[in-house]
């Protein structure tokens, strides 16, 4: 089966789904974390932590609950591309080669390009009783 892959990036920037968390008015970040993200109940919509990039750009601090994470932006050695699955469509000339009541294969958007990533690989410092004043909550 081939699927096609379609390249969507627009000039304005892409349209990206509000889960990804972007850094700067254009730039898609990965955000990578040592260690295992444990969260009770249901995950959608709760809050993961505040990151502060007020301070420093380049050193970027996370704030999970009492425990502080100072992380660095870095460059990645190979750009990744994020994807999105849409429905796909049937062409006109290439109608007879699908069985009839068949649904089409799907099809892929690339919508962003991953350049740098936030790496988090310090052990957290403990917070008591003082929080971040300004910070950017990351859902």
């Amino acid at each position: 089966m081939i699927v096609p892959i379609n390249v969507a990036i627009s000039a304005q920037g892409p349209t990206l789904p509000p889960q990804l968390a972007k850094f700067g008015t254009d730039e898609l970040v990965l955000i990578e974390l040592q260690g295992a993200l444990e969260v009770e109940g249901q995950t959608a919509g709760q809050l993961v932590g505040k990151l502060d990039l007020e301070t420093d750009p380049k050193k970027p601090t996370l704030l999970i609950g009492h425990h502080l994470l100072e992380g660095k932006l870095v460059n990645l050695a190979k750009p990744l591309g994020v994807m999105h699955k849409t429905s796909g469509k049937f062409d006109e000339g290439v109608d007879a080669l699908h069985e009839v009541g068949s649904s089409p294969p799907p099809e892929w958007d690339i919508v962003a390009v991953v350049r740098r990533k936030m790496v988090f690989a310090k052990r957290p410092m403990p917070m008591v009783g003082r929080v971040p004043a300004t910070t950017n909550t990351i859902r």
